[in-house]
């Protein structure tokens, strides 16, 4: 059929309206490329970081939770009896791994927020560091970006100067242990070694990295020197054992293993010796970090069949479930 002058006028409308929509879908998706922090924008503002109340703690745990506003993972923080509940990260895209400054005055964590998907599972994370008021509770100012790289760099661990933050990342081939300053200068690779070395741990004193390696065929807990010198290998099992977080005084480690035959957290000594199972359910326990006195585990557990966060009292053995909630609650970190 015939368009007449005001069909024909319609349908210009029409082809102009759909120019200016790609034009501006493209503008996105090359800010979403090119400059750090603005991918939010693509879909449209996320809810601010909840503030949490003034002068709430002088202690705190972080967490990752898949409570996002598009099923992403945030950075949240909270008191340890579960209170002052407070979304740090606010983003669109997943954040990670939160791991705390000696002085509590800095997160770092795992981010993809500068890629299109926003998606850990398609896409190489980053480390960030985000400023927080240990007082109040708050983030202050926006998360700065540590690393940019084409490969994969994660799991963070600050040293117990604050100034140097280890981590894996996957930039050399295959996953090695690193170490750069505080502010993403002078990565050096600590391991360099061709089996994955993953989940770096800084001992309180400052003269020990913990980390996991597969280097002779499954998961063991292993130390090296600051340097990447003296190796020792503290656990030698057929099973997957990894995530080493060093206890308070640097006496002890807690690790996760599947030794048992699902996912457990032991303590060891620092030598690796006197390995004990603390959670020993039918259930799978992830990370564990200590509380400042030693006596207490902050971890997570799928014991009501999704991820919560609890804590763990060594001494009587009561578990306190800090989430209850329906959503992923994981990661734990624990400061000071």
């Amino acid at each position: 059929m015939k368009r007449g002058p005001v069909n024909r006028r319609r349908w210009i409308i029409v082809c102009v309206a759909a120019g200016v929509l790609l034009a501006v879908g493209i503008g996105a998706w090359l800010l979403v490329k090119t400059v750090p922090g603005v991918a939010r924008l693509v879909y449209g503002n996320p809810p601010a970081p909840t503030a949490g109340p003034a002068t709430c703690q002088s202690e705190w745990i972080a967490f990752e939770t898949q409570r996002g506003r598009f099923g992403d993972y945030e950075i949240y923080v909270m008191a340890p009896d579960g209170s002052c509940l407070t979304n740090l990260t606010g983003s669109w895209a997943d954040d990670v791994a939160p791991a705390w400054s000696p002085d509590g005055r800095h997160i770092a964590f795992v981010s993809v927020r500068d890629t299109l998907s926003g998606k850990l599972d398609l896409e190489s994370g980053e480390i960030y560091v985000l400023d927080f008021d240990p007082l109040a509770g708050r983030p202050v100012g926006e998360a700065r970006r540590l690393t940019d790289s084409p490969a994969a760099d994660g799991w963070p661990a600050w040293s117990p100067s604050g100034d140097q933050i280890a981590f894996h990342s996957d930039r050399s081939g295959n996953f090695d242990s690193w170490v750069m300053g505080s502010d993403g200068s002078n990565p050096v690779n600590l391991t360099n070694h061709p089996g994955d070395d993953k989940f770096p741990a800084w001992s309180p004193d400052g003269s020990k990295i913990a980390f996991a390696s597969d280097r002779d065929g499954s998961y063991d807990i292993w130390t090296t020197n600051p340097d990447g010198s003296s190796l020792v290998r503290l656990t030698d099992s057929p099973a997957r054992d990894r995530y080493p977080i060093w206890s308070p005084d640097g006496a002890r480690l807690t690790f996760n293993t599947d030794r048992d035959g699902n996912q457990e957290i032991y303590i060891m000594s620092a030598d690796g010796s006197n390995p004990v199972n603390v959670t020993n359910t039918p259930e799978i326990e992830g990370l564990a970090d200590w509380s400042a006195d030693g006596m207490r585990l902050v971890l997570y557990s799928e014991r009501k069949k999704d991820k919560d966060v609890y804590v763990l009292d060594l001494a009587t053995g009561q578990w306190t479930n800090l989430t209850n909630s329906p959503y992923s609650d994981e990661y734990c970190a624990w400061w000071p």
